[in-house]
This record gives C-alpha cells, sequence and structure tokens, in this order.
C-alpha cells in the first residue's frame, strides 16, 4: 500500500505553501543581510569623517564650536525638523508591498521573518 504524496500536496495545496514561505525567507535573508551590510557601512564612513574632523582640528586646521554642534545634533534628535515620516522615499512602494504580502497570508510574511532574522544574524 503506497501513499500518492502528490495528490495529498495538491489536495491540500502543499506546493503554494511551500513556495510562499521558500520566496518569503529568500527574500527576507537578501533584505536584512543587505540592511546589516549598508548599516555597517554608514557607521565606518561616520566614524572615519568624525576621526578625520577630530585631527584637523587638533592639528589646528579648522576650529569647530564642539557646544554648537552639541546643540545642533541634540535638536535634530528631539524635533526631526524639516522631516516628513509621513512622505515615502518612493512614493506608492508601500502600498505595493503591503498588498503584496497582505494577499499572500501568513506563510510569505512569516517566511520573510524568518529570512530576515537569519539575513540579520548572518550579515
Amino acid at each position: 500500500m503506497f501513499i500518492d504524496f502528490s495528490s495529498l500536496a495538491t489536495s491540500i495545496g502543499i506546493g503554494g505553501l511551500a513556495t510562499s514561505i521558500g520566496i518569503g525567507g529568500f527574500l527576507g535573508f537578501l533584505m536584512g543581510y543587505a540592511i546589516k551590510k549598508i548599516l555597517k557601512i554608514i557607521i565606518i564612513v561616520s566614524g572615519l569623517l568624525v576621526g578625520i574632523i577630530y585631527y584637523l582640528q587638533y592639528n589646528g586646521l579648522i576650529g569647530l564650536n564642539w557646544a554648537k554642534v552639541e546643540e545642533t545634533i541634540s535638536s535634530l534628535m528631539t524635533n526631526f525638523d524639516g522631516l516628513s515620516l509621513n512622505a515615502p522615499f518612493f512614493p506608492g512602494i508601500g502600498d505595493q508591498i503591503f498588498n503584496a504580502i497582505s494577499h499572500s497570508g501568513i506563510p510569505l510574511t512569516g517566511g520573510f521573518a524568518a529570512g530576515f532574522a537569519f539575513g540579520i544574524s548572518k550579515g
């Protein structure tokens, strides 16, 4: 007595489920990996810039008012003047992503979340 797994998979939709989980996991991994690499590059470049500015000030080539720099950074951190969090960087893409995830259901979203966590950890 043999069980026909192909008809069982077709009847309960395992092929589409596995495809959805696999695609979500793959895209999540790519996104997590890329985000971690980009953040590393941003941190390294900003650290180098701060180091270069401090070195130039130490040698007397430039003069910085550190109190003014601190005041400016703290005001940017508290009130975000000029930064609109409601205006998307790519108009309409957020709606497309939301529609794709909401119509694909939990398997795609779950696979994406697991892939994203794995991509962040491996990036």
